[in-house]
């Protein structure tokens, strides 16, 4: 800790603070000292927060009686007595991070540091009313924890990642999963689904909670400024501005795909439908690489529509790095390198553009990531130490 928050800890006593305030600042720093960041010593988590080293034993036994953090086995070896070992107790909770797409519902289950644990997916039809996307977004959440072992009582909270406008859990605008719009998520996923409790659900839309997922663990973990462009089987973006996400007045930020003009609504099927030999977009990218004309024109005139929506977002951004995720990223050179050519001639300034790093799970990681937020809030009311 350094001298400033040793300082703040002074004036907290000094300006009529109490003693139970400051163990809690105490608490957090030395909770934060051993979340993700492996077994420490209590000598090690003195150092790391400036705190004496019985004033760190005294907080640590706090959180081990309270089975919020585990004491280690001794390490084997050494002479003297050895040192105790303590770490964050992860798995004494669980999240889980939902993707409810068009084709696909994909969960994610992690423990309390984001540790996955299992990935199952689900295929949905696109055609598939609210109701029924709804019992299968719950059918793949008892799968994921069944195949897991973990109890559904053990379940802390769930991450939603849905297309459309979200404000305040609810989908105030959808134009690609039918009956969507004005559906309340957390309200009627724990109308559907056992053990989930509504005021632990928390919902994002899912191009920026790809965005939050390639800031946090993907390829933009070393910029603070950025764009996401989310292509799949529709595309969409995010903004990053400062570290944070842009989300907009009303949660609308970036939704390009609104407007017609710029194509991106139903660029993904105009794609296929260029090339009626391919089955589905990654045979139009195999085919378009292995030189075949119709599928290269297809791919030319899909990342021509990419790159118009995207020029609007970096004139008005002017972000230092585009990151391409969701599925059709695995399409890797075939649009980076195209993008990076249309842009180029389009704004005064381009950005590196690279693939993103999680594909397909982006969303579900980034959902993740808010239900790691929620349920460790009364352990980190500044939020998450990483």
């Amino acid at each position: 800790m350094n001298r400033s928050v040793l300082k703040s800890r002074e004036c907290v006593m000094g300006e009529g603070g109490t003693p139970s305030r400051l163990r809690r600042l105490n608490s957090a720093d030395v909770l934060a000292a051993l979340y993700a960041r492996g077994p420490r010593t209590l000598s090690e988590v003195s150092e790391a927060t400036g705190l004496s080293r019985p004033t760190v034993e005294d907080v640590v036994d706090d959180f081990v009686g309270r089975r919020v953090v585990r004491e280690l086995p001794p390490e084997p070896g050494g002479a003297g007595r050895p040192a105790r070992r303590f770490r964050f107790a992860a798995d004494e909770g669980f999240v889980a991070g939902v993707d409810i797409g068009v084709h696909t519902i994909l969960v994610m289950l992690a423990d309390l540091e984001g540790e996955v644990r299992h990935v199952l997916r689900t295929e949905v039809s696109p055609s598939q009313d609210a109701g029924g996307r709804l019992s299968a977004t719950r059918r793949t959440l008892e799968r994921c924890l069944a195949s897991s072992g973990v109890p559904a009582g053990r379940l802390r909270a769930v991450g939603i990642g849905t297309p459309g406008v979200v404000r305040d859990g609810t989908v105030t605008l959808c134009t690609v999963l039918p009956g969507w719009t004005g559906l309340n998520l957390p309200r009627a996923l724990g109308a559907v689904a056992e053990n989930v409790v509504v005021g632990n659900v928390v919902v994002g839309n899912d191009a920026n909670l790809a965005t939050v997922a390639e800031h946090w663990r993907g390829a933009a973990r070393h910029v603070s400024d950025a764009v996401c462009l989310l292509a799949g089987n529709r595309i969409a973006a995010g903004i990053l501005i400062g570290g944070r996400l842009h989300r907009g007045h009303r949660g609308g930020a970036s939704e390009l795909g609104l407007l017609p003009v710029l194509r991106w609504e139903g660029a993904p099927d105009r794609l296929l439908a260029a090339v009626p030999s391919a089955g589905d977009l990654a045979s139009v990218f195999a085919a378009a690489r292995g030189g075949e004309p119709e599928a290269v024109a297809a791919v030319e005139t899909f990342t021509d529509d990419l790159a118009t929506g995207a020029a609007a977002l970096l004139l008005a951004v002017d972000p230092a790095l585009v990151v391409v995720g969701g599925g059709l990223s695995r399409a890797g050179d075939l649009i980076i390198t195209g993008l990076r050519e249309r842009l180029s001639s389009l704004c005064p300034h381009t950005p590196e553009i690279v693939a993103g790093a999680l594909g397909d799970e982006a969303v579900a990681t980034g959902a993740v990531r808010i239900a790691l937020e929620r349920a460790t809030e009364p352990l980190f009311p500044s939020g998450l130490p990483i």
